[in-house]
């Protein structure tokens, strides 16, 4: 890039020897000892400037040569510190400070929000404050459609709407309001109730459609058929009770259609297979909405639609958040997309979706959650607690060492470890949480496989790794290499009768409720396609591939690498689990999650 200038939104000060940039996470930096020439070209960069030019400073002021000066813009650079001047469009500014603080390509944000086409079923409490963001924030052209007219009470919540316009079509007044706001944005109208015609014949052609009205019951079918011929996406948005309801959003070909999680909702989990739930016998129901919280969804709702307007990820994708709007406790419910469905089955992704469905990472969930509020932290941690027994000068291998805990708990003991793992960034986590009086004794290595040590550790752990493997034996050969003959070889595996199963659940205002286990196939084994859940048992994690092997297959493995079984523990969560982590203790202390197996090696002449 030919010109820099540091990012605009990242505040500079020096506090002490420290440079700060920015404040928190992922644009928070902190440069320790920095020189006085790097605070001045901070400075300097506070403008855009040439880069040549920001050499030349880099040079003359601070002895660089131009080959280190190079090196240091683009360190600069890569940070995410400096990079190219963010387009100063008068209107549109704020907006384009904030892409780029995110991620979003904010020097094309505008032409793609401008070339858009979104539509809003139902222009009520969520969908006439959608309209509003999304008109503010330059999207080309809305179509609003709703039969419905002004009343007194939607003024709670309705702020396009005032007493002067009470009477009169919803979605002629909003129009009129939204080219008031942005004149460079075209507003349709269509001033009908939902019908299956309505979204082939106006809302064919858009990008997204904003799906904030609840009725007819059909609603929910005809968009999804219709976004399917299409290839539209569509965002459902409402509430429930005294919840706020963003998602799905269905992006065809990409994420589960309306028909691969229809008979998944509140109602249908109470019934058998093939019934369908009957009338609602209160004909005196009626809604209570509330103004605050149609504005927390429609925020939530017109934050996703620009987001995937602008090719980035949306957390809505395939997924139903929810927000309690007592406590503002936010949980999710994942809905995969099933390769059997009928209806969506054979379609193709579109290209335009390719980057909206988060792409979550095991180690993305290990580095928010593996410390404190995870089921390994809560039940396995405190059982290696027990089975570590190493002191100073003894050698530990941690196989499999993800972010280190067992490596930071060996090492507080005393002991030399080494954690191997193959993710890079694994290690990079083990690093960045390791105390300093600790870091002689910890060694770490990366690779495809593990370097070969012979007879060299007192103590080897090996936790949750062995699922991850189409084949066990390579792996519990190299233990018994690795371990000495009067040694100790922990290994830990999901237990195959938890991982043979699954939930059946149900959520009750804002918290899983776990009723039972379904077993049906504990001796099938070979590879399974499992979803993780988050501490708060939301699914964060979609698809991930692991091996279901039986207790006997363990056990039999275990004996050919040369070991004795002298141990085997269930761990269960401590007591105090039940009310710092409800969730996990709803699961664990019923379910055994984790098999643990102490182990010695045979040794020649052994007769035990």
């Amino acid at each position: 890039m030919d010109t820099l200038q540091l990012k605009p939104y990242l505040e500079a000060r020096r506090l002490g020897n420290t440079l700060r940039i920015g404040h928190l996470p992922p644009n928070g930096t902190e440069i320790l000892d920095a020189p006085d020439f790097l605070a001045e070209l901070i400075t300097l960069l506070s403008a855009p400037v040439k880069r040549d030019n920001a050499v030349t400073h880099l040079t003359s002021t601070a002895g660089l040569s131009e080959e280190g000066a190079e090196d240091l813009l683009d360190q600069l650079t890569e940070a995410g510190i400096v990079g190219s001047p963010i387009p100063d469009d008068s209107r549109y500014a704020r907006h384009l400070l904030y892409y780029d603080m995110t991620g979003l390509p904010a020097g094309t944000a505008q032409h793609s929000l401008a070339s858009a086409k979104v539509g809003v079923v139902g222009t009520g409490g969520i969908g006439s404050n959608v309209a509003t963001l999304l008109a503010a924030a330059g999207v080309g052209h809305l179509v609003l459609t709703d039969g419905d007219h002004i009343e007194l009470s939607n003024l709670t919540r309705q702020f396009l709407y005032d007493e002067e316009t009470v009477g009169r079509p919803k979605v002629e007044v909003a129009a009129e309001r939204l080219r008031r706001l942005n004149s460079t944005v075209q507003v349709s109208t269509v001033p009908e109730p939902a019908s299956p015609a309505l979204f082939d014949e106006h809302l064919a052609d858009c990008d997204l459609v904003v799906l904030s009205a609840d009725s007819p019951d059909e609603l929910h079918e005809w968009i999804d058929a219709a976004a399917r011929k299409h290839s539209f996406g569509y965002l459902a948005a409402g509430y429930l009770e005294s919840f706020g309801s963003v998602g799905p959003l269905v992006l065809p070909g990409t994420t589960a259609c309306y028909e691969c999680f229809r008979h998944s909702g509140e109602l249908e989990q109470y019934l058998e297979p093939g019934e369908t739930p009957g009338p609602n016998l209160n004909l005196g129901m009626q809604a209570g909405s509330y103004g605050p919280l149609n504005v927390i969804v429609a925020a939530m709702a017109a934050n996703e639609v620009l987001r995937s307007l602008l090719g980035g990820d949306c957390c809505s994708a395939g997924t139903r958040l929810m927000v309690d709007s007592r406590s503002y406790r936010l949980h999710s419910e994942h809905f995969p997309r099933r390769a059997d469905c009928l209806a969506c089955g054979d379609q193709k992704p579109d290209p335009r979706w390719q980057g909206a469905v988060p792409q979550v990472e095991l180690e993305d969930l290990y580095e928010s959650d593996r410390a404190e509020a995870s089921l390994n932290s809560v039940v396995l941690d405190p059982l290696m607690a027990e089975l570590i027994h190493v002191g100073p000068g003894m050698r530990a291998l941690d196989y499999g060492c993800g972010t280190g805990e067992q490596v930071r708990m060996i090492a507080a003991r005393g002991a030399n470890v080494v954690g191997f793992d193959r993710s890079a960034r694994m290690l990079e986590l083990l690093q960045v949480a390791l105390p300093t009086e600790f870091a002689n004794r910890v060694t770490t290595v990366t690779g495809d496989r593990l370097p070969e040590y012979t007879a060299e550790f007192d103590l080897v752990v090996c936790n949750n790794v062995l699922d991850h493997v189409a084949d066990p034996d390579p792996v519990l050969a190299q233990l018994r290499r690795a371990v000495r003959d009067d040694g100790t070889v922990l290994v830990t595996v999901p237990h195959p009768v938890k991982d043979g199963a699954s939930w059946n659940r149900r959520n009750v205002r804002g918290q899983w409720q776990y009723e039972d286990l379904r077993l049906e196939q504990y001796f099938t084994e070979g590879p399974v396609t499992k979803h993780r859940e988050g501490p708060g048992g939301d699914i964060v994690m979609e698809a991930m591939t692991t091996h279901h092997r039986t207790v006997q297959t363990y056990v039999a493995a275990i004996l050919r690498a040369g070991f004795y079984i002298t141990g085997l523990h269930e761990p269960q969560p401590p007591a105090e689990a039940a009310a710092t982590h409800p969730e996990i203790w709803a699961k664990a202390s019923r379910v055994p999650y984790f098999l643990t197996f102490v182990l010695s090696p045979q040794t020649t002449g052994d007769r035990r």
